[in-house]
């Protein structure tokens, strides 16, 4: 990437030297060392079972069928339901062009039946193409992690650290891998059930998630307070949640499921598809806006810079940038960025970064600082 290094009279020769080490070995694109993208265009373990007249037109059927359902779990994770709306329905070839590859990570088969799962791929620069095409935003940065702490009542049972079958279950039987947030349950070890107790899970206690989230290395925790109740017209569960991260909540209630365990599947699907919505209602991107900037950064030491430089190279919506002066106080920086300027700033702001008028300019700093 190009880079102008201007000195204006304001550093020395050995600070110079010793900036122009650290950004001419390390400036480049954005994402040029980053993974996120294959990470978010690619659906993980799609299970598929198909049986026809022969094991190989099984697997034909069974690839067709793995590239729609992975279609349908991408559109679920990069954008909202309002803009899926808007998309057409895809033919066989058309799904394919956005397909990069498949992976198969198990199969077997005999004469007729072919059973695999597979992990498919898709080119992110074909995907966000097609979106533009029809005006739909989607996201281009995945979420961090966050902590699943359940807290569920059944009669007088009061379940959080129980290794329990119902709940083992109904966890089971949930895609938590192809979620725009990682998702994360606990272990359970002797120190976590000290920590957090199930009446502080019922009660949404922030401060005792918090620990949690310490010990995980998480930056949020997703608290969940359900209970089942077995009538004679059916079981009802009732259900609350709360997430730490943007203080969002909202509760439910799910009737006539066939089974308690099926129940809190259900339960899971909603309360992750909200959490999901309000995280990624933030960062939606209009792949046909977006913009450039000049900033300027703090250059009183290196290790600032650094890590400035490294949660930048974070920011999903942040294509490249280069460095157009380094100086002290604070050298300038320009970008080139996707979406609308409030989108970046709330990008910025997850990434760990502020944007803030300093004067007539902006200044690009670490959060904390502002």
């Amino acid at each position: 990437m190009h880079k102008q290094l201007a000195n204006n009279g304001l550093l020395g020769a050995t600070v110079l030297s010793a900036l122009l080490i650290l950004f001419v070995g390390s400036f480049m694109p954005a994402h040029a060392a980053d993974d996120s993208l294959d990470r978010l265009f690619n659906i993980q373990a799609v299970k598929v079972d198909e049986t026809a007249v022969s094991a190989a037109e099984a697997r034909k059927i069974a690839f067709s069928k793995a590239e729609l359902l992975a279609y349908d779990k991408l559109l679920r994770k990069l954008t909202q339901p309002e803009g899926r709306e808007r998309l057409p329905q895809l033919g066989e070839l058309q799904l394919q062009s956005l397909i990069s590859g498949i992976e198969v990570v198990d199969e077997q088969s005999s004469s007729r039946r072919y059973v695999a799962t597979l992990n498919v791929r898709f080119e992110p620069s074909r995907v966000s193409a097609f979106f533009a095409q029809y005006q739909v935003p989607h996201v281009l940065g995945t979420g961090g992690g966050i902590l699943v702490l359940h807290a569920h009542a059944r009669g007088l049972s009061q379940l959080l650290w129980e290794q329990d079958p119902v709940l083992q279950k109904a966890r089971a039987s949930v895609d938590w891998l192809n979620r725009i947030r990682h998702y994360v349950f606990p272990y359970g070890a002797v120190s976590e059930r000290l920590a957090v107790s199930y009446e502080e899970v019922n009660a949404f206690n922030s401060n005792a998630a918090k620990k949690m989230t310490d010990m995980y290395g998480v930056q949020a925790a997703l608290m969940i307070a359900s209970s089942w109740e077995q009538g004679a017209g059916g079981g009802l569960l009732h259900y609350r949640f709360y997430s730490t991260d943007g203080e969002f909540s909202g509760e439910g209630d799910i009737a006539g499921a066939g089974d308690e365990a099926t129940a809190i599947a259900t339960m899971y699907d909603r309360v992750l598809d909200e959490n999901d919505s309000a995280w990624r209602q933030q960062l939606l991107v209009d792949t046909a806006q977006g913009g450039e900037m000049s900033v300027l950064i703090a250059t009183e030491s290196l290790a600032a810079l650094n890590g400035i430089e490294n949660k930048l190279k974070a920011v999903a919506l942040v294509q490249d940038y280069q460095i157009e002066s380094i100086s002290l106080p604070v050298s300038r920086l320009h970008f080139r960025y996707s979406g609308r300027e409030d989108q970046l700033v709330m990008a910025l702001r997850y990434a760990g970064l502020t944007l803030r008028p300093y004067g007539t300019q902006r200044m690009l700093e670490l959060r904390g600082e502002d």
